[in-house]
């Protein structure tokens, strides 16, 4: 056929559009991407996720020992104080960004810098109007990891360093206050005195989060080590790491076993926290420093939401 017959002027035309087609197709592909992208930078960035993590591990608790409501306060303060928390280590983090290694999480975060700001506010709000409704036994118990929790995020140390700054500290005080806060002032408000069961679950609980937060000590391996901070990741290095983090978490695994199975004979318990341990054990065993920060910021911090999904789900 020649190409000038009019037959051929309407294939190129066919052509023309197809391709033309293709091209806006692939700038709203292009565009939907780049939303979602950014709907999940707010979500994890923003602290909703880790604050949402906070107030299901209380909620999980409240449930494992029979005391479960949706509408109790504790959570909800729980959830709005994590996000100022958070926020707040974020906004004082901008000021250290200098000496920073730069990368993409780094960049994000600095993106949503005025977001940052006005959710502390809001969350500091918040968290003061749900104060109101706890009882002076919870605000008492909350003064200790309340003090570390600030002391972990404000600089008033020599050269402008925080608690999370000291050698070794930091992955301690992360499983303390974290420990303390959801998991043992929801079970000493609701029980006069803690039975054996209750200190398992403690110590369980306390063991997942430190585990867990190993691989974002060796995540930050080249920060802390410009900052000269010393992790158990740039004593131990990044595999012995994961090797202990798995192991911590198989430990946690074997004392939920021995609550659950043996004592307390609740099987759909022990098989939603034995799938969540497996998850975890999995991500945990395949993190390196160079994995994508949504591995770390949302399945690792995520595996805490799920353990309370699944209960909800299976048990």
């Amino acid at each position: 056929m020649h190409p000038f017959t009019p037959a051929s002027g309407r294939y190129v035309t066919k052509e023309i559009v197809n391709l033309e087609a293709d091209r806006i197709s692939s700038n709203r592909s292009r565009k939907v991407v780049s939303i979602l992208r950014k709907t999940i930078d707010l979500f994890l960035y923003g602290n909703f996720l880790i604050a949402l993590c906070a107030a299901s591990l209380a909620y999980q608790v409240f449930l494992l020992d029979h005391h479960f409501s949706w509408y109790t306060p504790y959570p909800f303060f729980i959830f709005f104080a994590t996000l100022f928390l958070y926020s707040a280590h974020r906004i004082i983090g901008f000021t250290k960004l200098g000496r920073t290694h730069p990368n993409r999480r780094m960049s994000v975060i600095i993106e949503f810098q005025l977001h940052i700001i006005i959710y502390a506010v809001i969350s500091f709000t918040a968290m003061l109007a749900i104060c109101c409704q706890l009882s002076f036994k919870v605000i008492e118990n909350l003064l200790f990891p309340g003090l570390l929790a600030l002391l972990y995020v404000l600089p008033i140390f020599n050269n402008q360093k925080r608690i999370r700054d000291l050698p070794y500290v930091k992955l301690f005080i992360i499983g303390l206050v974290w420990t303390w806060v959801c998991v043992v002032i929801p079970l000493k408000d609701e029980n006069i005195n803690l039975s054996g069961q209750h200190w398992l679950i403690i110590i369980e609980k306390c063991l997942f989060i430190i585990a867990i937060t190993i691989p974002f000590d060796i995540r930050d391996l080249r920060i802390d080590q410009l900052h000269e901070i010393k992790t158990i990741p740039t004593i131990l290095g990044p595999k012995k790491s994961i090797i202990l983090s798995i192991t911590l978490l198989l430990l946690a695994w074997m004392g939920m076993s021995f609550n659950y199975l043996l004592l307390n004979l609740n099987y759909g318990v022990w098989l939603a926290l034995s799938i969540s341990y497996l998850f975890s054990m999995v991500v945990v065993g395949v993190s390196k420093e160079g994995s994508h920060d949504y591995y770390f910021s949302g399945l690792l911090d995520g595996s805490i939401l799920l353990q309370f999904l699944l209960i909800l789900l299976i048990a």
